[in-house]
């Protein structure tokens, strides 16, 4: 793990984390990226920015997003989350289908 990851303890760090990549990368403005804020249309980013997003964060945490995650994400508090609960950061997010949880634990690591 990079040195910059190596304090994120939990998911509010996390969440802390990924708004800074989009406000850094992407230039969103920090009053935009609330919990509550839509990743799809809400944020200002298209779905190929959302998937570099996504990217950048399974590289950084060493995690392989299920495929239509963005589907199942629909607030930036969910990407956040269901980050943090497949780093064994945070307990199994609410929103978390049984068939998508199968596809995250065949993919990853996941703390039970």
């Amino acid at each position: 793990m990079s040195e910059p990851i190596l304090g994120i303890t939990n998911w509010m760090h996390l969440f802390r984390w990924i708004v800074k990549l989009i406000r850094d990368e992407y230039g969103v403005d920090e009053k935009v990226l609330t919990r509550n804020a839509v990743l799809d249309g809400g944020i200002g980013l298209t779905p190929e920015q959302l998937e570099q997003v996504l990217d950048h964060i399974a590289e950084t945490f060493e995690l392989t997003f299920p495929e239509n995650t963005l589907n199942e994400t629909v607030r930036l508090e969910d990407l956040c989350t269901l980050t943090a609960w497949m780093r064994g950061l945070f307990k199994k997010p609410d929103f978390v289908t049984p068939p998508f949880e199968e596809r995250c634990r065949s993919l990853n690591n996941v703390p039970a």
